[in-house]
């Protein structure tokens, strides 16, 4: 294409040309014009024709969507885990326990992709209803899964492995995976209880190893004390009669050094914490949670 303008130029530059060449430049031109809409016609065609092509692309991503494994139903897992089932995911399992599906989440470890269904159970009192007092929590079941091939293969059945919850009932589920090890995952997911004034919020972890669900306990993550405290300082010479208001958050993260499949777990704390003796606020303290005996405790607190 720019050898045709380059031609056209030299040619306007000679200037003495002929009026039989000026003719035939006018025929070579027009012929040229031609050739040049033309071109710019198939260049348009091809470029509409482009524009038309992420139709294509975008079918063959829902192709291959489509070919994702179905993952089992609620149905299925309450029959492979309780012998009964339901299409609502809610069965009575015996006469005093009302079995509810909880929620599902897939994850790996390792090269292993897998998926959970965890259930929760209900205690039943004699008119049928659940239990309802403070102390009372759930027993939770999960049964998991692991893809073979082109089918879900069940690695573990655990009807009951643990529990959660507090007056019955449970709280909507939000878990969030955080990795101890390369063999070993957990999920923490939020739990909080209150009492006197106080309240306390952390997590309940259940640990994936060893192809089963473990209820490693509650780790505790932030508190205050808002109702059981004075948020005007006493005057001077004059003590707190019920102490300092004081409210601190944390995270939870795997503590540099441990490579166990239950390394210890750092709380990393913002906000303040009472002293001691209820006298004074000072910052909160970062605590370190360590396994021992199937659970992880705060060796502050024994």
């Amino acid at each position: 294409m720019i050898n045709i303008y380059i031609f056209i130029y030299k040619n306007k530059l000679r200037g003495k040309m002929s009026q039989q060449s000026s003719s035939k430049q006018s025929i070579i031109i027009g012929a040229l014009s031609g050739a040049l809409v033309l071109s710019i016609g198939a260049s348009a065609f091809f470029y509409f024709q482009s524009k038309n092509q992420p139709q294509v692309i975008s079918q063959e991503k829902t192709s291959e969507e489509s070919k994702a494994l179905p993952l089992p139903s609620k149905e299925t897992a309450l029959k492979e885990l309780f012998g009964v089932s339901d299409p609502s995911g809610k069965v009575k399992i015996a006469s005093d326990k009302l079995t509810n599906f909880w929620f599902e989440q897939s994850f790996k470890v390792g090269t292993n992709n897998l998926h959970v269904k965890f259930f929760a159970t209900q205690s039943l009192d004699g008119t049928g209803n659940p239990y309802d007092s403070h102390a009372t929590s759930l027993e939770v079941g999960a049964i998991t899964y692991k893809q073979n091939s082109n089918q879900w293969e069940v690695i573990s059945k655990q009807p009951q492995f643990g529990s959660a919850g507090t007056w019955g009932m449970l709280s909507e589920a939000k878990p969030v995976a955080l990795h101890l090890s390369k063999t070993s995952l957990a999920f923490t997911l939020d739990q909080s209880y209150s009492g006197q004034g106080h309240s306390e919020e952390g997590k309940i972890l259940f640990v994936f190893s060893q192809n089963s669900w473990h209820d490693v306990g509650f780790i505790k993550t932030g508190g205050e004390n808002s109702g059981d405290c004075e948020d005007t300082p006493p005057a001077p010479g004059e003590e707190f009669s019920l102490g300092p208001c004081f409210k601190y958050k944390g995270v939870i993260s795997v503590a540099n050094g441990s490579t166990s499949e239950y390394p210890d777990l750092l709380v990393t704390r913002t906000g303040t914490e009472n002293k001691e003796h209820r006298g004074a606020l000072i910052p909160a303290k970062n605590v370190t949670y360590i396994f021992k005996e199937g659970k992880y405790i705060n060796p502050n607190e024994l």
